[in-house]
């Protein structure tokens, strides 16, 4: 595991949690972010509403470490340890972190 690693694996859950406490349920006025909640959705991935900022945040999350070079594989192996005990399944994971980098990972 590279040294910076142990950060990413802080981070996620931080911000993750930080965005369940503080965002009340809004409506998102981003295009982008409604039709990436929307492929979401599509694809079977379930989370409550009041989540959808901090499936957000997670999203961009997922870009910061693709950003750092870790493979999808790693990253989603990474979010499902996180996610899995709210129920979402590694081809969840898998989903989202496919659908993150496209709609959000520039490059």
């Amino acid at each position: 595991m590279p040294p910076r690693r142990w950060l990413s694996k802080l981070t996620v859950p931080l911000l993750a949690g930080v965005a369940l406490a503080t965002f009340a349920p809004i409506a998102s006025a981003d295009p982008t972010n409604d039709a990436y909640i929307a492929q979401l959705c599509a694809l079977g991935v379930n989370f409550p509403p009041d989540r959808e900022e901090a499936v957000i945040a997670t999203a961009h999350l997922i870009c910061y470490d693709k950003k750092w070079g870790y493979t999808p594989d790693a990253i989603a192996q990474d979010v499902h340890n996180i996610l899995a005990p709210r129920g979402l399944s590694l081809g969840d994971v898998t989903s989202k972190v496919g659908l993150a980098e496209s709609t959000y990972c520039p490059g």
